[in-house]
């Protein structure tokens, strides 16, 4: 085996990498260049799914009944939160605060 050892733990050496001619780089303006482009729906979906520790590959990565059961609490929660925010911006128009 090449590399460092450490005890039963071995590093491997490093592999030359090739460059490709036009490197992609993901920058700050590009991942919000990216946020922009998604609907307000696909956005609460995104940040719902990071809020519970997925992503759109883990979702699609999931067996169909598992895939429903996520979308389904998703669903459930997000109509929750719309209908509470709903509330609470009817309660605030009627108190004039």
């Amino acid at each position: 085996m090449s590399g460092l050892s450490f005890g039963s733990i071995a590093a491997p050496t490093a592999k030359p990498t090739t460059l490709s001619a036009t490197p992609k780089t993901n920058s700050a303006a590009d991942d919000f260049l990216s946020y922009m482009k998604e609907s307000p729906a696909e956005r609460m979906a995104d940040s719902w799914l990071a809020a519970h520790g997925l992503s759109k590959e883990k979702l699609a990565a999931m067996s169909p009944e598992q895939r429903d059961a996520v979308l389904k609490q998703m669903a459930k929660e997000l109509q929750d939160q719309v209908a509470q925010t709903a509330r609470a911006k009817a309660e605030k128009k009627t108190t004039g605060l």
